[in-house]
């Protein structure tokens, strides 16, 4: 039977509509699908230089015919020969500073980022770790105030023969800034901390145990050393844990609403040279990153032997190999640790 020209009528609204809709979806899948094609071409991964070249000491030796042992003996230098190895692809590295209004780096980390296996490890380099610092037995803190973020960047790399892509400058009033904005941070303290220095205005007093820190005893936490027995090695663990229990509990839904207050602290405390689009690329590598599973965590392995921390070349070595940064295994010539 034929429907009546008032059926009709009724039905034409209705279809109208589900071709309006049906044109609205077809226009936000090409959008969607465009912007996803734009992002991929937009937000590429850093360029990075694929090789890395290393040239060992002289190797001094005597004039040829001569034995190298008698005085009389003139001493020649015989050029060495270049060491090259490959980066691994998609694998990044940055340093971390955290810096106190006293001057000195009161915080040294190396990170590195996989974002083949989306894993990432954080290294820590004791403040007291002795280097060479204008020719001088030095520790490693004090390359900051001597020459800033250039120079700890210069003697880190050059101290485990790892290329450093990025650094990040972190004063530490910005986590006593962030902790504050997103309202505490629940953390285990592992020790009792009772510690003042009147000179630096800095007083810690904080019981051991699972609890809610605000700012200010988030600081003493980052900052207390002689809290314990081992001083700086105790320290950089919990600083390590600390920051991972941060992030944890900064990326959550419920802090979305305060986005542009902790963007605001990270530029007034925060100072990188890492582009803004290589930021984002960073951030999408590490969407559904479990920290848990994904961070690793370790401190240059050594020895305080006062007043420095004398790293121990084969340990060194076996940790920057196990960073995965290099394609081939990575020789002790690469490094260039120092010994009193």
């Amino acid at each position: 039977m034929a429907s009546s020209p008032r059926s009709r009528r009724r039905r034409s609204p209705l279809i109208r509509f589900l071709k309006v809709l049906y044109i609205i979806l077809v226009v936000i899948a090409l959008l969607v699908v465009v912007s996803y094609a734009a992002f991929r071409i937009l937000v590429r991964p850093p360029e990075v230089d694929s090789q890395v070249t290393f040239t060992p000491e002289p190797v001094i030796s005597a004039e040829p015919g001569q034995n190298p042992a008698p005085a009389e003996s003139t001493p020649t230098e015989a050029e060495p020969t270049p060491l090259v190895l490959t980066r691994q692809e998609g694998v990044y590295t940055c340093l971390l500073v955290g810096v106190a209004d006293m001057g000195g780096s009161d915080t040294i980390m190396l990170g590195t980022f996989d974002t083949n296996n989306k894993t990432a490890t954080l290294v820590s380099i004791p403040r007291d770790t002795l280097v060479v610092n204008s020719g001088k037995n030095s520790k490693i803190n004090a390359t900051y105030s001597s020459g800033g973020v250039d120079l700890v960047r210069e003697t880190v790399s050059d101290m485990l023969g790892v290329p450093i892509d990025f650094y990040v400058s972190v004063n530490l009033k910005a986590f006593a800034a962030i902790v504050n904005e997103i309202g505490g941070v629940w953390f285990n303290v592992p020790v009792d901390m009772n510690y003042d220095d009147p000179y630096q205005d800095l007083h810690i007093h904080i019981n051991a145990g699972y609890q809610k820190l605000n700012g200010q005893q988030a600081v003493g936490v980052m900052r207390c050393r002689n809290c314990y027995p081992n001083a700086d090695i105790g320290r950089v663990q919990t600083q390590r844990k600390f920051l991972a229990a941060l992030v944890d509990q900064t990326i959550t839904l419920s802090n979305v609403t305060k986005v542009t207050s902790l963007i605001n602290i990270f530029s007034t405390y925060v100072d990188s040279d890492m582009p803004l689009d290589d930021m984002i690329y960073f951030a999408t590598q590490a969407i559904g990153m479990d920290l848990d599973a994904s961070l690793a965590s370790a401190t240059l392995p050594g020895e305080w032997i006062s007043p420095y921390y004398e790293l121990d070349d084969e340990a060194v070595l076996e940790l920057v190999n196990s960073l995965g940064i290099y394609e081939e295994e990575v020789p002790m010539d690469a490094l260039n640790i120092r010994h009193p």
